[in-house]
């Protein structure tokens, strides 16, 4: 499959990288928009390069095919994990776990966000991103 992965996407724009970029100030903030605070803020100071995976606003909907809703399967997610961290994603049937890997490895495009990963990121960089990375389904 390399040529690294579907070249054929390559010619495609992959999305855009536009997110919620407002830092919320309030005392009663749930954990989800603390990180997401502390994520922004290190994006803000110049923290562009992370030894890991640092995941900001990524979003992607799938268009009904029956005319039926849209269904939103990743919503505005936010993450980071450095190096020699893991991570595991629970949730149930299509709650999101396996786009969110595959929109992060390129296989699927997103709606919105990006994702770096150690000095690239997947708007500008998915050709290198696919040599250093692969997803077993």
């Amino acid at each position: 499959m390399p040529s690294y992965w579907l070249p054929f996407l390559s010619n495609q724009k992959y999305g855009g990288a536009s997110y919620d970029t407002q830092i919320k100030e309030a005392a009663n903030l749930s954990t989800a928009e603390i990180e997401k605070n502390l994520i922004l803020s290190k994006e803000l100071k110049g923290g562009k390069h992370i030894e890991g995976v640092r995941t900001l606003g990524l979003s992607k909907t799938y268009k009904s095919m029956t005319g039926g809703a849209d269904v939103k399967a990743l919503k505005n997610a936010f993450f980071e994990i450095n190096t020699g961290q893991l991570l595991g994603v629970m949730g149930h049937n299509g709650a999101g776990k396996s786009t969110m890997i595959n929109t992060i490895c390129g296989l699927i495009p997103k709606e919105s966000g990006t994702t770096r990963i150690g000095s690239f990121n997947i708007d500008t960089n998915l050709r290198a991103i696919r040599k250093r990375m692969g997803v077993v389904s």
